[in-house]
């Protein structure tokens, strides 16, 4: 379908030329001219959680509103286009292969390292295509990856009064044209979709068509200036049937120490491909098996413990709910549960019946006889088994099938992760079986015991009563899993001390070794204190009807050894515990002492997180601050402010770092004591004092905490979009880190967010293509400036490339045309090149125009802009901190065709607000779009 165009010499005509057309209509035929410079902008908007549209119409709003002198812009007219995003093939082709599986060893070493980490992943991952040739290339392409920079053409001087023209721009091109690792990261990601059966998809893009006017040149018409908009914000977040704040805190809690191991295992990577000294390459390999030992064992090992212990108190609980709310032992609920039982009775076989008859059996007669069946086997169930087997059971096989579920999900982001789950499943139902085969008989009696009729006459012995046989078997896979915890603790707790001292010597290497240190520990750190924290909220809102469930029957721990206590004075506290005889005591008080010894740990936990949480709000507050347009002096304080703050932050992270394995190392080592026994009994009870202390602490903490972070996670998750658009500053922080793990995401292989993102790029500037466009203007901000140099670079190097696939043709056409780049609050620096310096070493050479075919490229950024400043490093060296450097309209770069510039106070989420504020950044903006070429402003071709 086609559009009328509204007529380019009449802006006031153009508001009416809305009506929508199958065919163009015929023109009269005209003398031949030289084709008219059609200009297309590109907005690529900010971190996600935006509504479509909305920055296509904020750009068109400012310009409207806020042009500069003389140049005036009126809209003409606005709709969609629905185009059509067929997955984009990577350098090496691939065959699609939705339904492939990796073997279990395959998904265990992909759990272990990222293939791109591996040599010869190509080679391997070609072996099934069947084609001498391709396994040929994708060597040849391996082989032609480079680790250190590329060495830049030298600029030429000048004469004076002499610009270089375009062409002679575009010919010189880097001395060394191979791939280099941030290209090739990307051919990963597209192999591996592509690989995955990514589908192709529609993408409905929302356009404006805006009119320029400028009085300044006479001699120019006003013109027609289409504006695109690329949204992406769909296609960065976890597509998943849960609410969003499940999948986020997935996110935080795992992803994040994923991410920090691929950037070690990268930079081991790189000093061996690089030929670094002998202990340097050591260093690095040593760091890598520290890390991923830690992600691995807590990502796969840990979590999964600590899901065990979630099981079995939700089957306690289940247990209880359907003996009619009472505990084990009490007696009650002999009524509810034969219910439930017959319930499950009759819904059970008529459910397998249905399905049967649905699949399998088509005549009637079978179909009768099949329902005989089913009728005859939901009597047995109900007359022939004891109430609590067969609810037991079933609650069993329920909560089987979820958890199985959840590790299904987990294991599309964390191979391997349903593996290893259902091995510690499989261990809790065997501990669990274990201990009822010593329970009471499945088959009832001729006459009910009181314990399973219908109106119970009164409690049966604990040893009798099934209920009790079904909570004890839980509490001993309980106790086997928290003990399982326990040990985890003790052992990373070394190893994080390991970790510590040997990233202090890797990070002597350099800034760019200091640098991946850093991030290192900020994702492990994070993730292990964000998990720490969960399970804490998680087990002090569910403790009380866990205790309530488990009852007052006696119950002997399996694990946890229960000595004697005495009076005992440590520090000045008091403790008297009252004795325990025969090692025996309540079930609900056995949890109780299990909650407060296992929650002692949290208030060292809430004390560092406290302070890293701190540290970075004195750090931002300023900037946020500034985003809520309060006055917070002059932009020199603010950006010097977030500066110095940046600069600090990896050595605070250093510091937490090693207060928290030191601490790690005290806990895990007087929870394994308590639990098992191995100081001196005269110590036991100074250590109980000790662990009871810090629970009762941690309890107090706890309280305003589970209020705290629920009702903030909640607000930040379930009404993003609404905070995005009335409190950016509340959730941009949060989104950024979000956006940043989803763009450098591998998994799941059918959904890789940047290779969906290219495409839809991809199939948008090819729209601009068949349009016609001369000069297209790329108008980003935030973590779409990324996307969008990542995309150029990398069309680029494939146009550079003598082959017919889409993105070679593409990037050939880039060429051939005019590019310009807009940038603002762009994070290359700042956030991914200090955080990822091997994949964004180009970033840190000072990015070159040519490496990304532009011909323009003007940064803009405010002084106290928490997620991306300046692109290029300024010169003198610490220029960054001076004063003059953060004034309103200081230029730290005018090197043409490369301009960047600080348009004073400020922060990240209102660069394109239509205020005088941001008169300069449409100023830039328009200056990109610029006036038609001498020759092109002197003819009119009708459209």
């Amino acid at each position: 379908m086609a559009d009328t165009a509204p007529d380019e010499r009449d802006p006031l005509g153009a508001r009416r030329a809305r009506v929508r057309t199958w065919e163009r209509k015929s023109l009269p035929a005209q003398a031949p001219s030289r084709p008219r410079q059609r200009t297309a902008v590109v907005t690529v908007h900010g971190v996600a959680d935006q509504a479509p549209g909305d920055t296509v119409r904020t750009l068109a709003a400012l310009l409207t509103t806020r042009p500069p002198d003389g140049v005036r812009y009126s809209e003409a007219a606005s709709d969609c286009l629905m185009l059509q995003v067929p997955p984009l093939e990577g350098s090496v082709p691939a065959t699609p292969d939705p339904h492939e599986t990796p073997p279990a060893m395959k998904a265990l070493r992909q759990s272990l390292r990222s293939d791109f980490q591996r040599p010869g992943w190509l080679d391997k991952a070609a072996r099934g295509e069947h084609h001498g040739e391709l396994r040929a290339q994708v060597a040849t392409y391996e082989a032609s990856v480079r680790t250190t920079p590329a060495v830049p053409a030298r600029r030429e001087e000048q004469p004076a009064g002499r610009s270089e023209d375009r062409s002679e721009v575009r010919s010189k091109v880097r001395s060394d044209d191979r791939p280099d690792q941030g290209i090739a990261f990307t051919d990963y990601l597209l192999f591996k979709a592509q690989r995955g059966g990514t589908p192709a998809e529609p993408y409905e893009c929302r356009r404006i068509w805006l009119t320029r006017t400028d009085a300044n040149a006479a001699d120019e018409p006003a013109r027609r200036i289409d504006f695109h908009e690329m949204y992406w914000a769909d296609l960065s977040r976890l597509s998943s049937a849960l609410p969003p704040i499940l999948t986020e805190l997935f996110t935080i809690l795992f992803r994040l120490s994923k991410l920090a191991r691929d950037t070690i295992d990268q930079a081991r990577k790189g000093a061996e491909v690089a030929r670094a000294p002998a202990a340097a390459q050591r260093g690095w390999r040593r760091l890598s098996r520290l890390q991923t030992a830690l992600d691995w064992s807590f990502a796969h090992l840990l979590s999964n413990l600590f899901l065990q212990s979630v099981l079995t108190g939700l089957f306690i609980v289940l247990m209880s709910v359907l003996n009619g709310g009472a505990p084990a032992g009490s007696g009650g609920g002999g009524s509810t549960a034969n219910s439930a039982k017959l319930v499950l009775a009759v819904a059970g076989p008529v459910l397998a019946a249905w399905w049967l008859a649905y699949r399998w059996v088509r005549s009637w007669p079978a179909r009768v006889v099949l329902v005989l069946e089913a009728a005859l086997a939901g009597a047995v169930l109900y007359l022939g088994y004891a109430t609590p087997w067969v609810l037991g059971l079933a609650v069993l096989v329920l909560l089987a099938v979820l958890c199985d579920a959840g590790l299904r999900l987990a294991d599309r982001r964390f191979v391997s992760t349903r593996q290893v789950g259902l091995v510690f499943l499989a261990a809790s139902y065997a501990i669990i079986a274990a201990t009822m085969w010593d329970a009471p008989s499945v088959f009832p009696p001729a006459q009910d015991p009181p314990g399973y009729a219908a109106v119970p006459s009164g409690p049966l012995a604990p040893e009798d009563d099934v209920w009790v046989w079904w909570t004890k078997a839980a509490l001993r896979a309980f106790e086997v899993s928290l003990l399982g915890s326990y040990v985890w603790w003790g052992v990373a707790a070394f190893l994080l001390l390991f970790w510590i001292f040997r990233g202090v010597r890797q990070a002597g290497l350099g800034p760019e070794a200091r640098a991946s240190v850093t991030t290192a520990r900020l994702g492990l750190f994070v993730s292990m204190t964000s998990f720490t924290a969960v399970g804490m909220v998680i087990w002090a809102t569910s403790h009380q009807v866990l205790e309530n469930a488990a009852g007052k029957w006696g119950y002997h721990p399996w694990l946890f050894e229960l000595q004697q206590e005495v009076a005992a004075d440590f520090w000045g506290f008091q403790l008297l515990l009252e004795p325990l005889s025969a090692r025996v005591l309540p079930a609900e008080s056995f949890l109780t002492l299990r909650y407060v010894y296992s929650t002692a740990s949290f208030c060292a936990v809430a004390v560092l997180l406290f302070a890293l949480i701190l540290y970075i709000l004195s750090m931002l507050v300023p900037s946020v601050m500034a985003e809520l347009k309060r006055d917070v002096g002059s932009a020199s304080d603010l950006g010097r402010w977030l500066t110095g703050g940046y600069e600090r932050l990896e050595d605070f992270v250093s510091l937490v770092a090693l207060v928290s394995a030191v601490i790690g190392i005290v806990i895990g080592l007087l929870l394994l004591a308590e639990a098992t026994q191995l100081i001196a009994p005269f110590f036991i009870a100074e250590l109980k004092l000790l662990l009871i202390i810090g629970g009762l602490q941690s309890q107090t903490m706890l309280a305003p905490f589970v209020t705290g972070s629920v009702s903030a996670l909640g607000a930040l998750s379930l009404l993003g979009r609404t905070l995005s658009k009335y409190a950016p500053w509340l959730r941009a922080p949060l989104d950024a880190m979000l956006d940043i793990d989803n763009y450098l995401r591998e998994f799941p292989r059918g959904a890789i967010p940047r290779a969906r993102i290219f495409a839809r790029y991809v199939a948008l500037l090819e729209h601009l293509k068949e349009e016609g466009a001369t000069r297209v203007v790329i108008v980003s901000h935030s973590q779409g400036t990324v996307i969008t140099a990542d995309l150029l670079r990398y069309l680029a190097y494939r146009g550079r490339r003598d082959d017919a696939s889409r993105a070679a043709v593409l990037g050939r056409w880039l060429e051939e045309i005019e590019v310009h780049l807009f940038t603002a609050g762009s994070p290359l620096r700042q956030l991914y090149a200090a955080r990822f310096p091997d994949l964004y070493r180009w970033v840190l050479d000072g990015p070159e125009i040519r490496d990304l075919g532009v011909d323009r490229w003007t940064n803009v950024f405010t002084a106290g802009d928490y997620v991306g400043r300046w692109i290029w490093q300024p010169a003198p060296e610490g220029v960054q901190r001076g004063a003059a450097f953060y004034e309103p309209g200081a230029v730290a770069l005018d090197d043409p065709p490369r301009k960047e510039l600080c348009i004073g106070g400020g922060a990240h989420t209102h660069y394109f607000d239509a205020d005088p504020d941001n008169d300069e950044v449409a100023r830039c903006i328009d200056e990109l779009i610029g006036r038609l070429n001498a020759a092109d402003a002197t003819t009119t071709t009708p459209r």
